[in-house]
């Protein structure tokens, strides 16, 4: 049986094959979603379970959602070597969820369950193996978990943070997991680059409540940063929308604090700047106090800093790649405006677009992406397809 929903989402797991490992947790009854969003990326997922997860959730249920039988117990056809044995099928085994019995078994080598024995074939064959803890929040912070997590950690396994809330360290959002599962097994081609991304609108005070800003919402900025920390790089995200993301966030309000804080993140070494917030343009010396409504109001406007022009003074041999944004413009005019960006600027790539078609605040938009050898490519869909393009772009003069 195949699955309706395969790669409905994106590719990002397509062609790798995933092995769930369920254990005796509550958090159980959260994996048929798990199961049916990495399918939604391209992966084929097999199930195995522990008794004790089949007391909490049935067979059956991770037959349906994996659309294949289920391991829940091993057998003469040796299922752990044939998943997770040298040239086994696996390419990650995932225990989600993770006990603290699992996780201490698995650090001491004891395989006594299907679950437990795969991991340490997995391990001994060099594949990946990430585990999501899921229990109650004292059974966390219990010495003997600490270090037998401490020990999975040295032993290589990626361990996938739980949410601590209500006395509990509880099974981590479904996204987060996989997100972690498209790190471990992607391309890697930029491991060991340290990427900054600026994203987003800025918001320049007008006084203590009213602001001056556009329309740009960030979704690019995010989509280029989990693509990048996708393909191994350390990522550190500039912008106003803080959010729930798995790599390093910089807060920075106002065009003058996206500045400083790009300024202060490239002191510390970066390999490339993807410059995708819509900086603002102008800003203004904010009243101290509200301004009174209903009389008509003068606003003086005074021109930004331009964040790409400063640290291209700074930083003459950075790979810059630079963002361009018109309105009611055919491709030839854009792109001519684009090259015009890119030789004036100093800039490795342009990624310009027409706004006035869309783009703005939405989940598509339609781009084109212009190299300094003046080649260029149009891409249009998922802005999460986009951002795997213009990374692609990157990579190449990386």
């Amino acid at each position: 049986m195949t699955s309706d929903i395969s790669a409905s989402v994106s590719e990002t797991l397509s062609e790798k094959t995933i092995v769930v490992g369920v254990t005796g947790s509550i958090a159980a009854v959260r994996v048929i979603d798990l199961i049916r969003d990495l399918i939604r990326r391209g992966a084929e997922v097999h199930c195995t379970m522990s008794h004790a997860a089949g007391q909490i959730l049935h067979p059956y249920a991770l037959e349906y959602a994996s659309t294949h039988p289920v391991i829940t117990e091993i057998t003469g056809r040796v299922e752990h070597v044939l998943f997770c044995g040298v040239g086994g099928k696996a390419d990650l085994f995932l225990v989600a969820p993770a006990t603290a019995n699992t996780l201490g078994k698995m650090a001491n080598g004891i395989d006594d369950t299907p679950v437990t024995t795969s991991p340490t074939t997995a391990l001994g064959s060099g594949k990946p193996v990430a585990v999501v803890p899921a229990m109650h929040e004292a059974m966390y912070r219990h010495p003997a978990v600490i270090r037998n997590l401490q020990i999975l950690r040295e032993m290589g396994v990626a361990l996938i943070d739980p949410r601590i809330e209500e006395g509990k360290a509880k099974f981590a959002d479904n996204q987060r997991v996989v997100q972690e599962g498209e790190r471990l097994l992607g391309p890697a081609d930029l491991k060991g680059k340290r990427i900054l991304i600026t994203s987003g609108s800025n918001a320049e005070s007008i006084d203590p409540i009213r602001i001056l800003t556009n329309r740009a919402s960030g979704k690019t900025g995010v989509a280029l940063a989990l693509e990048a920390r996708r393909r191994g790089a350390d990522v550190t995200l500039v912008h106003r929308f803080i959010q729930d993301l798995p790599v390093h966030q910089v807060y920075a309000q106002s065009a003058s604090d996206m500045l400083d804080a790009v300024m202060s993140e490239l002191k510390k070494g970066c390999d490339a700047l993807i410059s995708a917030a819509a900086v603002a343009d102008y800003t203004l010396d904010p009243s101290e106090e509200k301004i009174k409504s209903g009389l008509e109001l003068n606003l003086r406007l005074k021109p930004t800093r331009k964040i790409i022009k400063k640290v291209r003074e700074a930083y003459p041999d950075l790979k810059i790649v630079g963002f361009k944004a018109e309105t009611d413009t055919g491709d030839e005019a854009l792109l001519a405006r684009a090259r015009a960006s890119l030789e004036g600027a100093g800039l490795d790539l342009v990624v310009a677009n027409d706004v006035s078609r869309g783009g703005m605040g939405t989940d598509d938009n339609r781009v084109l992406i212009l190299s300094r050898s003046g080649s260029h490519s149009e891409v249009e869909g998922k802005k999460s397809l986009i951002a795997r393009r213009i990374i692609d772009s990157l990579a190449e003069v990386l």
